[in-house]
C-alpha cells in the first residue's frame, strides 16, 4: 500500500498558485507550461478553494469572448475541489481520480493549503511498478530463489 507520499516530490514541482484576483491571462501563462497541469486558487490565507485547467480558460474564452481577459481566476475557477491528501493511498487516490475523468488534483495538507499537484501518470507508473516488483517477488519465491 503506497501513499501519495511517494509521490511528493514529483508533485511539488508542478503546483502553481494563484490568488482569485490574478487575471486569467497569469493562469493561462502558467498552463502553457506542459508540466503544469493545474493552478490551484488560494484565498488569502492560502487555503485552496478552486482549481483551473486549460478547459476552464477555453470555456471562460468561449463564453466571454474579448471580454474574458478581463475576468479574474476566482470566476472562472472549478469548485469545490477534489483533492488528495499525502496520507491517502495512491490505489484511492487513482480511482477517485478515475471515477471523474482527471488527470491531475491538488494535494492539500491538514489545513487545505496546496502541497503539490498529484498527476494521473505518476501514479500510474507508481501502481505498475509496485505490480511488477510483487510479480517478481512471487515469481522468485515459487521458483525457490533465495531460499536455498
Amino acid at each position: 500500500m503506497i501513499l501519495i507520499q511517494h509521490i511528493l516530490a514529483d508533485a511539488r514541482k508542478r503546483l502553481a498558485v494563484l490568488s482569485r484576483e490574478a487575471l486569467i491571462a497569469e493562469a493561462a501563462e502558467i498552463l502553457s507550461n506542459p508540466d503544469t497541469p493545474l493552478v490551484v486558487v488560494c484565498d488569502g490565507q492560502g487555503i485552496a478553494v478552486g482549481v483551473i485547467s486549460k478547459s476552464d480558460i477555453m470555456k471562460a474564452l468561449a463564453r466571454a469572448r474579448a471580454d474574458a481577459v478581463k475576468m479574474n481566476t476566482g470566476a472562472i475557477m472549478t469548485s469545490p475541489v477534489l483533492s488528495c491528501r499525502v496520507d491517502q493511498t495512491l490505489q484511492r487516490v487513482w480511482e477517485s481520480m478515475n471515477s471523474r475523468s482527471l488527470r491531475s488534483v491538488p494535494i492539500l495538507d491538514d489545513s487545505g493549503r496546496p502541497q503539490g499537484v498529484a498527476h494521473a501518470r505518476d501514479l500510474a507508473r507508481t501502481l505498475l511498478d509496485e505490480v511488477t516488483e510483487e510479480e517478481g517477488l512471487l515469481r522468485d519465491y515459487v521458483m525457490g530463489v533465495g531460499y536455498q
